[in-house]
């Protein structure tokens, strides 16, 4: 009697535990979602990262609706569909950290080779994707009776005991060659650049979690693949694996709350300076290292270097492209978009926007003392520095003088 009570209570802990996996699950998801949507175009590598997360919130919500979903449809949509997207967990935490640490993130010409084990996961789904969807109901009915049944989904190349098993033993694999990456660059980086050290902690929780979950994953899936134990339908999973796996899967979704930062990527400046110009009137920024900014910091020395470049840069007045943005002048420099972003608004203190538009008021008065203000109009002069509308060059002038343009005409 004790032994089978002690049993209904493990079933009860059991079930609750996926409840609450399935809520984080979800709640990540969601979140996955809303950051791939608002992630901007220069920012791959937490595309990357972003896709991790999705790809491992998509593979616990399968895990729930697979073991202990009663509902034939739910049941349906998840049990085989997505194996081939979740065999990309691994590469795809691969490729964030191999673009965080080495601050390049394309992909290189072998790097199609990780997405083999998908392409033949996908080959051997191909039947249960070509099955009608009466017959697939059907099967999910029968896992529903005795779940050791979602083996059997008529796979091509090879059993869906091993492809279960291959997966949790995949994702491993790329976990510890993150690990030997990590190691690798620690070496060259950490030792000597001090301001590094915030990527590398932040990598040794993600990639800490990561082997948390995934071993946790590998023996839940043993367990039931090789000890299978049911009553009234749920499977009595070892509990440890449950917990494990659910700290792990809450953890890798909060951290970008605690890592917030970590966005703007590793602050990696390999690039070289051609000449080291300071034009007149630019004065250099204090790189004095700000309360807020904690230790996630580039050297002064590597500061110096952006700013001598960008100054260097600017004296071909490239600010007065309309269409000048921060891809245009990384693109031209060299320096990684996020470096220019982290520089202006971490160090300088002003947005992009602001700091373009104040290049192109000081021309203006440049233009102006010159007395070309004689020879062209206002519009004139307000399009040959770069502003395309008239209302935004006046705001722009009067934030920059404290005075609007006629105004500033009216003294000369």
């Amino acid at each position: 009697m004790l032994k089978q009570r002690k049993y209904f209570v493990k079933a009860y802990f059991c079930i609750m535990s996926e409840f609450i996996r399935v809520a984080v699950s979800t709640l990540g998801l969601l979140l996955s979602i809303v950051l791939l949507y608002n992630i901007k175009k220069n920012s791959r590598a937490n595309l990357y990262l972003i896709t991790y997360l999705l790809l491992i919130n998509l593979f616990n919500l399968i895990q729930y609706f697979t073991m202990f979903s009663q509902e034939k449809n739910h049941a349906v949509i998840f049990l085989v569909h997505f194996q081939p997207l979740i065999v990309l967990t691994g590469p795809f935490l691969f490729f964030y950290v191999r673009s965080l640490l080495t601050d390049s993130a394309r992909l290189q010409k072998w790097d199609w080779v990780h997405f083999l084990p998908s392409v033949l996961y996908l080959i051997n789904c191909s039947r249960y994707y070509f099955y009608s969807w009466d017959r697939k109901l059907a099967f999910a009915a029968d896992v529903i009776q005795n779940r050791s049944v979602m083996l059997s989904f008529d796979p091509v190349i090879f059993s869906g005991s091993i492809s279960y098993v291959f997966r949790s033993l995949l994702a491993i694999g790329y976990v510890i060659a993150c690990t030997v990456l990590m190691y690798r660059h620690y070496k060259e980086d950490v030792r000597r650049h001090i301001q590094n050290q915030l990527i590398f902690r932040w990598l040794t929780i993600l990639i800490f979690f990561s082997y948390l979950m995934n071993f946790g994953i590998f023996y839940y899936v043993a367990k039931l693949l090789y000890f299978w134990s049911y009553d009234n339908g749920f499977t009595v999973a070892p509990m440890s694996a449950l917990y494990i796996g659910l700290v792990s899967l809450t953890a890798l979704n909060a951290m970008l709350f605690f890592f917030p930062n970590i966005l703007y990527g590793l602050p990696r400046l390999d690039y070289e300076l051609s000449s080291a110009v300071v034009l007149p009137g630019f004065s250099e920024p204090s790189f004095a290292k700000t309360k807020g900014s904690k230790d996630f910091e580039m050297s002064d020395s590597k500061l110096e270097l952006i700013s001598k470049k960008v100054n260097s840069y600017i004296i071909d007045k490239p600010y007065i492209n309309p269409s000048f943005t921060v891809s245009l002048m990384s693109s031209q420099t060299g320096i990684p978009a996020h470096h220019i972003s982290y520089y202006f608004n971490v160090y300088l203190k002003v947005d992009f926007t602001t700091w373009k538009n104040n290049l192109r008021i000081d021309y203006a008065i440049e233009l102006i003392n010159n007395g070309l203000a004689d020879k062209l109009t206002l519009d004139a002069i307000l399009r040959k520095v770069g502003f395309l509308s008239r209302s935004t060059f006046i705001r722009a002038f009067k934030k920059r003088t404290g005075k609007t343009p006629s105004d500033y005409l009216s003294l000369e």
